[in-house]
């Protein structure tokens, strides 16, 4: 176990408060040393009046920033709040947003919806687990440029055994015909469970353990209950695409 010295601790302390406190030019301080300057000037040499206005038009400057940096930082954390607020109509609902996450549980895989930039000769879809590795590759063919594709893995490895449950990544690779590699976007969908934030930031929690921004969500599919593909509803009625 190792000690921190008292005197140490108390001189370090005394100084970083010292140096805080010094580090900070009020206006009453400002026009303290002013005063100061113009009475101990030396009479053969006065300051200038050019000089002195320069000094006092920084000072306003300085003042002018920390103003408007207190009322952005003001602004900033109404706006954080305000979205978190209206982030929790959210909460019960399946979205679709932007990203490559997937999770995989004893009922199966989540999906993936990815659009290829322009036509593709081949798509290969490789999984990760949360230490990098790649566990599984997939070929799923040839695809049309702009046209959005499903794909969801089966959970299985590439030597056939069943992978363990979790959250996975979906990296793909993409040639078109004349070998150029092609950028391809994917979304995947989840329901919103709960909201948090951080530094700025609403992220949407979904009920399988994965997380996302909610600047990335592009569409609300609707409540958790309204996906069953076996009700004879179609999920497009209930969906809402966000602009």
């Amino acid at each position: 176990m190792s000690y921190i010295d008292a005197t140490t601790y108390n001189n370090a302390s005394y100084a970083a408060t010292t140096e805080s406190a010094s580090s900070e030019l009020g206006q009453a301080d400002f026009l303290t040393l002013l005063l100061a300057q113009m009475q101990n000037q030396d009479p053969l040499n006065p300051v200038e009046d050019a000089e002195m206005i320069a000094e006092l038009a920084q000072f306003s400057s300085l003042e002018e920033l920390q103003t408007m940096n207190e009322s952005m930082t003001s602004a900033i954390s109404a706006l954080s709040m305000l979205t978190v607020n209206s982030a929790v109509s959210y909460i019960g609902k399946e979205i679709v947003a932007a990203g490559y996450s997937i999770s995989k549980s004893d009922s199966g895989c989540t999906d993936v919806y990815l659009t290829p930039a322009s036509d593709c000769e081949s798509i290969k879809a490789h999984i990760y687990n949360e230490d990098g590795d790649v566990v599984a590759t997939v070929d799923l063919g040839s695809a049309e440029g702009g046209e959005e594709t499903t794909f969801t893995w089966n959970g299985l490895k590439t030597n056939g055994s069943k992978a363990a449950n979790g959250t996975y990544t979906v990296g793909f690779e993409a040639y078109d015909a004349d070998g150029e590699s092609v950028y391809v976007a994917s979304e995947v969908s989840g329901t919103v469970t709960g909201i948090s934030s951080s530094n700025g930031t609403t992220v949407l929690e979904l009920g399988d353990g994965r997380t996302v921004e909610l600047m990335y969500v592009s569409k609300i599919v609707g409540s958790s209950g309204s996906s069953d593909s076996g009700s004879g509803s179609s999920d497009s009625e209930d969906s809402e695409t966000l602009q």
